[in-house]
């Protein structure tokens, strides 16, 4: 799978997130949803910088 199609999913997922809690939940689950997003967002940072390794190392 392509490492940016990856990032685009999870920000995606990301907005959906927060679009469900503002709209159907009035903001009522704020904690858990800045969980979820961080949770989302260092999981995209991993492969964001395991795919800089492999590139870097398949280069040399």
């Amino acid at each position: 799978m392509n490492h940016s199609l990856v990032l685009y999913i999870a920000t995606c997922i990301m907005q959906l997130i927060i679009l469900t809690n503002i709209t159907l939940l009035n903001g009522q689950w704020n904690g858990i949803t800045m969980w979820l997003c961080t949770g989302i967002f260092m999981f995209s940072s991993a492969i964001f910088a395991l795919s800089r390794l492999y590139k870097k190392s398949s280069n040399v």
